[in-house]
């Protein structure tokens, strides 16, 4: 069985188990998280808080959140920044062209593309798979995005591997619902919601990785 398969049935596995679940609490997380070259970073990307997010875009909790989290990031000028993980479920099959769609958008014109059309993502769809992929191209063009370049990109199966190396690494790290988040301290120190935080949860955290030296 080739790589991508077993990611896809490791995943499989997970939302089988119960993916839905809802609330936040901490626990420690196995490894060490890093910023990696190609992660989607909105705002500094040498900010001293990063708050790493697996989520998928058809994922309501995970549509619910952005705007905690873009309150977070602008409340905090510069202290936090916020990457953005791939996690499609397969109980959800449009999210994975979705995650290709946001690759697409980020290959066009940058991360503040990337966030630009997540964020749009959200306000349109309908949640849990209902959305209309046909739309995709014409929420990139709304934003600029030529739709002839843009439909070749998302034809294309070069970011596949992308998306699943982020399936790969959220497995690695035992996320088994979205969204899943982990906070990371200027010290290394990781704060991890597995369920969807409130806004008083997550910014009680965030001062608390603030102020971890």
């Amino acid at each position: 069985m080739t790589r991508a398969a077993l990611l896809l049935v490791a995943l499989a596995l997970i939302v089988g188990v119960g993916i839905w679940t809802v609330g936040g609490t901490e626990r420690a997380e196995p490894s060490g998280i890093t910023l990696l070259p190609d992660d989607h970073v909105l705002g500094n990307r040498d900010a001293p808080v990063k708050i790493f997010e697996y989520a998928e875009v058809e994922c309501p909790y995970c549509q619910k959140l952005q705007p905690v989290l873009l309150r977070v990031i602008n409340e905090n000028g510069g202290k936090v920044a916020f990457v953005f993980r791939h996690f499609p479920l397969t109980l959800h099959p449009k999210s994975f062209t979705e995650s290709t769609a946001l690759e697409c958008a980020g290959e066009a014109m940058g991360d503040e593309f990337f966030f630009k059309y997540l964020s749009r993502l959200y306000e349109i769809t309908p949640s849990n798979n209902n959305i209309d992929v046909a739309i995709l191209p014409e929420v990139a063009n709304e934003l600029g995005i030529p739709r002839s370049e843009f439909l070749a990109c998302l034809s294309s199966d070069r970011y596949k591997e992308r998306i699943l190396r982020d399936i790969e690494e959220g497995i690695g790290r035992n996320v088994d619902s979205v969204p899943h988040l982990i906070i990371l301290a200027p010290n290394g120190k990781q704060f991890v919601f597995g369920k969807s935080p409130s806004y008083a949860a997550l910014n009680a955290v965030i001062k608390t990785a603030l102020n971890e030296k």
